[in-house]
């Protein structure tokens, strides 16, 4: 059978912002699997920060190449097996790209059976990129303790919003960092002491007066001023945890780093960075906890949705741009929520 593939492949290799004009969209046959792979009907795409460190770069993530299919996780159903691991109807997840179909190699995708939450949960509150990342961050690299006051910057993305739920579990007093006052009221909603609206305001400063002992713990999703900001508000033995910088992955080759980073000297603390790859053994345990604390009731996760493979651009350009709260999410196949 004969499937068209919608897919959204890189027309240029953008400047320090996207713009449409960066992608295409692109019809291609959807071909049949050889042995030991599988095809896939793509259900739901993450869109994820990282993302954007493939656009120009080969790096951690890798590069994606000019008219090559945006890199993507996502999750979806085999349509055809050539592999005694999957059957036809199986739930998995792995990096399908931005297109409709994916034909995949068995050995990198992951069936998802036996789960009480949606598949596409497993690119949010479950996934990898997402609750995981912030589990591995907060509660491993930085060790939230009880009475730590802690920030989080870009506390309204899914990444951040996950990490502060984290935080307030742990018993910290979390302040949240975010752009604009919807978003900061929603940190108020999901638990954060208190959100500095970095847009309208001076975060410095803002720091200074909500933290007069100093931050215990900054987790940092954007770089830049927001991190010279927050270092130059740490306590004495504070963690300062790299998760990202979105405010930087636009010009990789001229990135401003922090120039506040005696601040970690003067005042003994440290400042670490990670990727959640590095945690790959405890991704079990990690899950176990998180599907607790959310069967509980103790953490959730919004979703943001576009509908349809076509809104893959605008999505991607929307996570930079901060138009969105929790996980931002592209939806190809509307029977597949639930």
């Amino acid at each position: 059978m004969s499937r068209s593939n919608r897919k959204v492949v890189l027309a240029r290799h953008p400047g320090r912002s996207l713009h449409l004009d960066d992608f295409e969209i692109v019809d291609a046959a959807a071909g049949e699997p050889e042995q030991g792979q599988v095809l896939v009907k793509v259900e739901h795409l993450g869109i994820d920060a990282f993302i954007g460190t493939t656009l120009n770069y080969d790096g951690h993530h890798g590069k994606t190449e000019l008219q090559g299919p945006i890199m993507a996780l996502g999750t979806g159903r085999v349509l055809a097996s050539c592999s005694s691991e999957f059957e036809v109807g199986d739930q998995v997840i792995g990096g399908m790209g931005a297109q409709q179909y994916c034909i995949q190699n068995a050995v990198d995708l992951r069936k998802l059976d036996d789960i009480a939450s949606p598949p596409r949960s497993y690119l949010g509150l479950l996934g990898m990129t997402t609750g995981l990342t912030a589990y591995a961050g907060m509660l491993l690299v930085a060790n939230v303790q009880k009475g730590d006051t802690v920030a989080v910057s870009a506390a309204a993305g899914a990444v951040g919003t996950v990490a502060c739920q984290l935080a307030k579990l742990r018993g910290a007093r979390v302040i949240g960092i975010a752009g604009g006052p919807d978003k900061c009221r929603f940190l108020k909603e999901i638990g954060c002491d208190a959100a500095i609206d970095y847009k309208n305001s001076d975060v410095a400063v803002e720091l200074r007066a909500l933290t007069p002992t100093g931050l215990d713990v900054f987790f940092d999703n954007v770089g830049g001023a927001i991190l010279d900001s927050a270092l130059d508000n740490i306590a004495s033995g504070a963690r300062v945890v790299v998760c990202g910088a979105i405010s930087q992955y636009g010009n990789l080759d001229a990135v401003q780093g922090p120039s506040l980073y005696l601040r970690l000297a003067e005042r003994n603390a440290s400042m670490r960075g990670f990727t959640v790859d590095y945690y790959t053994e405890q991704f079990p345990m990690m899950e176990a906890e998180l599907s607790k604390w959310m069967a509980e009731g103790k953490i959730y996760l919004p979703e943001h949705i576009e509908e349809g493979i076509e809104r893959f651009p605008e999505a991607l350009m929307k996570l930079y741009r901060g138009g969105h709260q929790g996980k931002l999410l592209v939806e190809l196949d509307s029977t597949s929520r639930g």
